[in-house]
């Protein structure tokens, strides 16, 4: 069966793709003693060669490099697309296999082996520290220690950082994007702060906006009438945006599900929107007037095909 995409990695993807909005992320969740190693104008984004078929399945397929400021050796900087809305004690485990899997890809490339700095980024809304792959192992003396790997992440965890933290970003859109990711498990707080992640967006390319938009509604699990009640309150410019977005992501499946009111119209148009991964069953429920158990039957035979 197919992995099933996440609405967070779908959008997570989506933003990191920008090359702007990757850069400006690294500069704020690296430590400024990895900051004044690297030469950010050398920064650019990698191809997907760069990551093992293994891991493509919970890695991201978004890499980027830089060179250290010293010296001509790149170094191999990636997001963690497995990022967390939820405490993995394994995770340490995990990041391992990302590290020693990319070098080995780095090899295979016929290259020499580089750095790679992970980063863990972490939404959920529980408590959860730092921990490496030695926590994993109680009781077993500093002589046995000596047979583990020993490696560090940047943990990026976005519940430790103040909302006026990340509004106050020079990028808007990230900090837009990350207060979305923040909330994305507090749904009733994120419903209050959609007009503040709305503002925040301003102009940015209509895909990213678009993408912003759908994964914070989604997100919020508002009813359609309290987004419809939310949108009558935004100012002009920001309701045509979010209007013209749903548009696309609903009432499109909407008339194509009803256009000649057969249910192989419907179906096809619930699959499409399944397909988008942005939205949720009782949401696209309601927009194609189906019962969500319609959808959820749907979702599953897709998953099966896969």
């Amino acid at each position: 069966m197919a992995k099933y995409t996440s609405k967070h990695d779908t959008f997570i993807r989506a933003i990191m793709a920008n090359q702007q909005i990757a850069l400006d992320y690294f500069r704020i969740c690296l430590p400024e003693n990895v900051i004044s190693r690297l030469d950010f104008s050398t920064f650019r984004q990698l191809p997907d060669t760069y990551i093992s078929k293994d891991l493509q399945k919970s890695m991201s397929d978004i890499l980027y490099e830089c060179r250290m400021a010293d010296r001509e050796e790149p170094v191999k900087i990636s997001l963690l697309l497995e990022h967390k809305s939820y405490i993995d004690k394994n995770v340490p485990i995990q990041i391992g296999s990302y590290i020693f899997s990319g070098m080995l890809k780095q090899i295979g490339n016929g290259e020499k082996p580089s750095l790679i700095i992970p980063i863990l980024l972490y939404h959920g809304k529980n408590l959860w520290e730092y921990n490496t792959l030695s926590d994993l192992f109680e009781n077993i003396g500093p002589e046995l220690l000596g047979f583990l790997p020993e490696y560090h992440y940047i943990f990026h965890n976005l519940g430790q950082i103040p909302d006026q933290q990340i509004q106050a970003l020079h990028n808007k859109f990230l900090a837009a994007s990350l207060l979305a990711l923040k909330y994305s498990a507090l749904k009733d707080r994120l419903g209050k702060l959609i007009p503040t992640i709305l503002s925040l967006a301003g102009e940015m390319d209509q895909n990213l906006q678009s993408n912003l938009i759908v994964y914070t509604f989604v997100s919020s699990d508002l009813t359609v009438q309290q987004i419809l009640d939310l949108i009558t309150s935004l100012p002009t410019q920001t309701k045509e945006t979010v209007m013209n977005t749903l548009d696309f992501f609903v009432e499109k499946g909407r008339n194509e599900g009803k256009k000649e009111g057969h249910l192989e119209k419907t179906e096809k148009a619930v699959r499409n929107l399944i397909k988008q991964s942005l939205l949720t069953d009782d949401q696209i429920s309601s927009a194609l007037e189906v019962t969500e158990d319609y959808v959820a039957d749907i979702r599953k035979q897709l998953g099966q095909a896969g």
